[in-house]
């Protein structure tokens, strides 16, 4: 058995009974670094990067060391500094189960805490007395918090069956239907509403709002002015996914970490589908919870978890939402804007708002059948999500239209049979309206041409998720020719090119070009990483690749301007053995473009034991800098 010293994990957390939530989000800051930092020793034991700790490091310095108990704790589970040194370090010497231990016990306090209850310290026989002080500190269970809904989920999505077909497909309609009324709990209500940070989004949503309002009224934006409940729902998308819930691809294996365990059979226990996989000889379960008071607890799963979880706590918020069901095997969500009269698209996976588009063509999948479940309604909403809609009535096979149609409306009579005559009138209109809508074709827009970002990059392979094709070229356009410049920026962070001119100090954006693909000449192998953990972007290699290669092309031949002067800044940041190669050359190859009018930035991405060793504008995901950025005087 191994005993650890569970005191000096109570040293970090703040005191119960006085704690500030500044002082709580300290702690769980502090806290997630730790486990972070634990992780990667557990999962690559013989990696020396991963068991030092450095001083100058700032999100170190800062969050985890400047808690107090920091070092304690730390000593306590192997770490040692010598006086000269500006870096703990932890020696192979101390056994991973012991190491283990002290992640295991740091994670089920930090979700306590995470969850809304104070953790108390379990009695450890093998330690010395606490301090009076220290014992005051924790004072309620450790097990994680089980939210109690207001009669227990089966009962929650039981409902007598209106459709009398042998179809399984049209069966399963009904299913979905009357999963989602597990929402309208009111018990669940109020629990999900507590736990959103309501007054922080609120202020960030009206920070926006006046923003705009500003740049509408000096004639900067022609856009009309959005309402501060869309607003909101965009807070709520980023905050959802960014601090509240967590994509898991498999649960890391209990002997080493990994999350590369083979899938061994998938099995059901109660209500609960689990994954069971196999690594190291040892067998992981993957809980795929449907219900949500046990959601709002793990806080960890994939797009089905991701979707049931975020629609509900819009509904805590009472935006009118509905679950999206695809046949592509997807799940996401949709708000009704109030304002705009229509639906809209909101994917909390890949924190995407209003790109319906972005499945067909960002994703390459097929689609045929998509429906949208809510308290009092069932849609085929397909038609949104597509923009060749004879090619997709042509594949879909499952049924009949008229059988689709019928079913439909007898799940929407079974949803509304306790509306009111006021709510049904205004349910018919809607639903009209939202029909007409559908039946327009539009092309995508550059968002929609995305690939995904939710999910490993071997798990989106696996899926044909991950292709993305795109040349460009840039040239100068009347403002650049005028004022014989030519500058360009692009942030890792907001996934954005800007175009601009100066006018002295002052920037003017003349373009912007959303995500990192859509600006480039041709790249090899490239793709961009966003770190939740760590809250970090960059662009690296694809896993299981030896090098990698982007490039952007200028052609301003068709001018008679030249370049005279350039600066570039151009980040990079390489780890180990890792190595990146920029290059500013001209067409035919020379380093110097001053004078030519045609030009290409080429980076290369080699060598090092993993991918992630060499990366180009790596940047905290709230970073406002520009870490590749090109300004160019022409003559």
């Amino acid at each position: 058995m191994v005993d650890i010293n569970l005191e000096c994990v109570e040293l970090i957390e703040p005191r119960s009974s006085a704690s500030t939530e500044q002082q709580q989000q300290r702690y769980l800051e502090a806290a997630r670094i730790l486990l972070v930092l634990l992780d990667n020793v557990l999962s690559q034991p013989n990696n020396l990067k991963f068991r030092t700790i450095r001083l100058e490091n700032k999100a170190i310095k800062e969050k985890l060391l400047s808690l107090p108990g920091s070092e304690p704790l730390l000593t306590a589970i192997g770490f040692k500094r010598t006086p000269s040194s500006n870096a703990f370090t932890l020696s192979t010497e101390v056994p991973l189960q012991h190491i283990q231990k002290y992640r295991d016990e740091l994670r089920k306090r930090r979700e306590a805490w995470l969850s809304g209850s104070v953790p108390k310290m379990p009695i450890n026989t093998h330690a010395k007395a606490t301090p009076t002080s220290q014992q005051e500190m924790a004072a309620t269970c450790a097990t994680p918090l089980f939210i109690k809904p207001s009669v227990p989920y089966r009962q929650r999505i039981s409902f007598p069956r209106v459709l009398r077909t042998p179809n399984r497909f049209l069966q399963s309609l009904e299913l979905y239907s009357d999963a989602v009324m597990q929402y309208e709990d009111k018990a669940l209500l109020a629990s999900g509403l507590s736990l959103i940070p309501v007054d922080t989004l609120t202020t960030n949503a009206t920070e926006k709002l006046v923003a705009m309002q500003e740049a509408i009224a000096s004639g900067e934006s022609q856009e009309k002015e959005p309402c501060i409940r869309d607003l909101l729902l965009v807070e709520l998308v980023n905050w959802f996914k960014a601090e509240f819930f967590e994509w898991v691809n498999k649960i890391p294996c209990k002997v080493c970490g990994s999350e590369d365990g083979k899938l061994r059979r998938t099995q059901t226990e109660g209500d609960v589908r689990v994954e069971v996989t196999v690594c190291c000889g040892q067998e992981t379960k993957f809980y795929r919870y449907n219900d949500i008071s046990q959601l709002l607890v793990t806080r960890k799963g994939r797009c089905g978890e991701f979707a049931n979880c975020f629609t509900f706590l819009c509904r805590c918020l009472d935006y009118d939402a509905r679950l999206m069901h695809s046949h592509f095997d997807h799940v996401w969500t949709e708000v009704f804007s109030e304002t705009q009269m229509r639906w809209l698209h909101v994917d909390p996976s890949d924190n995407v708002v209003d790109s319906p588009l972005m499945y067909q063509h960002g994703w390459k999948r097929n689609i045929d059948y998509i429906f949208a479940y809510s308290r009092d309604d069932a849609q085929d909403v397909t038609w949104r999500y597509t923009n060749n809609h004879r090619q997709i009535l042509q594949i879909r096979k499952l049924c009949s239209e008229k059988e689709l149609i019928e079913t439909l409306n007898a799940i929407r009579t079974k949803r509304q049979q306790f509306a009111s005559a006021e709510r049904k009138k205004f349910l018919s209109q809607r639903n009209m309206f939202e029909v007409i809508a559908m039946t327009l074709e539009r092309t995508p827009t550059e968002n929609e041409l995305k690939g995904r970002s939710s999910g490993s990059l071997s798990w989106r392979q696996s899926r044909g998720e991950h292709t993305f094709t795109n040349i460009f070229v840039f040239t100068l356009n009347d403002s650049e020719l005028e004022r014989r410049q030519f500058n360009l920026r692009y942030s890792c962070a907001s996934d954005t090119y800007e175009r601009y001119t100066k006018d002295g100090e002052r920037l003017n954006i003349l373009e912007t070009y959303k995500t990192w693909q859509s600006a480039q000449f041709a790249s090899k192998n490239i793709f961009r990483k966003v770190e939740p953990d760590w809250k970090v972007t960059y662009l690296a290699r694809l896993e299981d690749t030896d090098s990698a290669e982007i490039v952007w092309k200028f052609d301003f031949s068709k001018s008679n301007l030249k370049v005279k002067s350039y600066n570039l800044i151009f980040d990079t940041r390489t780890f180990g053995e890792g190595k990146t190669d920029v290059k500013v050359e001209t067409i035919s190859g020379s380093n110097c473009i001053e004078n030519a009018n045609e030009f290409q930035i080429v980076a290369k991405l080699s060598e090092g034991v993993s991918w992630q060793h060499a990366q180009l504008f790596r940047q905290a995901l709230n970073s406002r800098e520009y870490p590749f950025e090109l300004q160019i005087v022409l003559h």
